[in-house]
């Protein structure tokens, strides 16, 4: 492939990541604040829309499996699920009413991330062809993460610019709709015109069951591991995500640095995606991503302990050290997921020699299925637990109980670091490496011809 070629195939993951990341940042706090939601309520709608979300999975495996077009196996379903993101960025980022109801809010969410999932399993489908080779997906799979954080940079930036003038989240969350509005259909097309799609002829056996592979897919111990890996780093992400704001205000206390903070954060994350890439060439993708879970796991329990020496500092003190965890942790935060995407490919591979034709649909419908029951547990299990338990109350900030702030550290922290332990055992003890795709991608070619 070309480098623009490359580029534009993946630009797509621009649009999906600058709607994506503010829903835990942004949407959340927004919906169950100035729109007057609530807290509970806001992640149990959420969770139910992820709910829902996941049981498409399977079916878009299906249909990108068996449902090419002139086009190609992928292009036609990237063109159908850019107006269906369109109208659900419309819905969720700039409000029709001031007081949405919860059903508004459920089926935003609901298009949204079914936009979602047809346009991302389509690209981790399509890169299964864009780069056959094991060093060359870590390579298209990382350069695709890049663009994940530029999409981040963005709407980091958006909100930076805009509380200038207008500091209300309302204008944050609209500013940031309208540039993702403008970005999907440009990106769209472009990836569409320039990048080039399997043509290969697909089975359409309909005497099988359809589900038949996904079923399947639940024995195969080599990939349930790495899911169980990408599911456990999915919900550290997302949870550190969904309480990053109300952690900002109410632990640290220094809210009006959050987004300042935050963009440095996924500024170092570009510089830590060239080191476990590179990590990743000089040894395996496995290896990488063990490592910079590991990594992860000593930045907080570093911040842990250093927590109760800056907690009383003066604002410009505290700034600083706050300042470096976040440098430090963000450079853990572009490591695994893109690695895990590379190995399922590689393991999509191994089930094409196996199962005698190319699933690679299907296979990440698997990982992105149950990883997002690791995304909506991260917005609903703690938002439940500070309320319902501790009696956490978002309006009134640092008015809350000094037990439910130290609560939200402790989740902060301690539940991360047994997430990010158990993903690098599983990571550390995958068993096919650069040796063993060769000889897979040796069959494919010999059953090509």
């Amino acid at each position: 492939m070309k480098l623009f070629q490359r580029l534009s195939y993946t630009a797509l993951n621009l649009p999906t990541s600058a709607a994506g990341m503010p829903i835990f940042i942004f949407i959340l706090p927004f919906y169950a604040d100035d729109l007057g939601l609530g807290l509970s309520l806001v992640g149990i709608i959420f969770f139910l829309g992820r709910f829902t979300d996941i049981l498409t999975d399977p079916i878009m495996g299906l249909l990108i499996d068996k449902f090419p077009s002139r086009w190609g196996k992928h292009k036609h379903w990237i063109f159908l699920s850019a107006p269906i993101f369109m109208l659900a960025t419309f819905l969720i980022f700039l409000p029709t009413t001031s007081s949405p109801s919860s059903i508004y809010f459920f089926v935003g969410l609901f298009l949204l991330y079914s936009a979602f999932t047809l346009s991302s399993i389509t690209q981790l489908s399509w890169a299964t062809f864009l780069a056959p080779d094991y060093d060359d997906r870590t390579k298209l799979l990382t350069l695709r993460e890049l663009m994940a954080l530029l999409g981040m940079f963005s709407v980091i930036a958006i909100p930076a610019a805009v509380e200038i003038n207008d500091p209300s989240l309302q204008a944050k969350v609209n500013a940031i709709g309208i540039f993702v509005l403008f970005c999907i259909p440009i990106i769209t097309l472009n990836a569409i015109i320039q990048t080039p799609d399997s043509m290969e002829s697909i089975s359409r056996d309909r005497s099988k069951n359809p589900f038949k592979n996904f079923k399947k897919l639940f024995s195969n111990k080599m990939l349930i591991r790495i899911v169980i890996a990408a599911v456990l780093i999915a919900f550290c992400m997302s949870l550190n995500g969904a309480l990053y704001l109300i952690w900002m205000e109410v632990v640290i206390e220094l809210p009006e640095y959050s987004s300042r903070l935050m963009l440095i954060y996924y500024i170092v994350s570009v510089f830590g995606l060239g080191i476990w890439r590179h990590l990743s060439l000089k040894t395996s993708k496995h290896f990488a991503a063990g490592v910079s879970c590991i990594y992860a796991i000593i930045v907080l329990t570093s911040g842990f302990i250093g927590y109760w020496f800056i907690k009383d500092l003066e604002t410009t003190y505290k700034l600083i050290a706050v300042g470096s965890f976040i440098v430090l942790y963000g450079l853990s935060f572009s490591g695994p997921l893109p690695l895990i995407n590379a190995m399922t490919a590689d393991v999509s591979d191994k089930l094409a020699v196996e199962v005698g034709e190319n699933i690679s649909g299907t296979v990440f419908s698997f990982l992105t299925t149950l990883t997002k029951v690791g995304f909506a547990l991260a917005a609903v299990l703690p938002y439940l637990v500070l309320e319902l338990y501790w009696g956490f109350d978002i309006s009134i900030g640092t008015a809350n109980t000094e037990s439910s702030k130290m609560a939200i550290y402790y989740i902060y922290t301690f539940v991360p670091i047994i997430s990010y332990s158990i993903a690098s055992y599983l990571l550390f003890t995958h068993s096919l490496g650069r040796e063993d795709h060769e000889e897979i991608k040796s069959k494919l070619n010999k059953n090509a011809v």
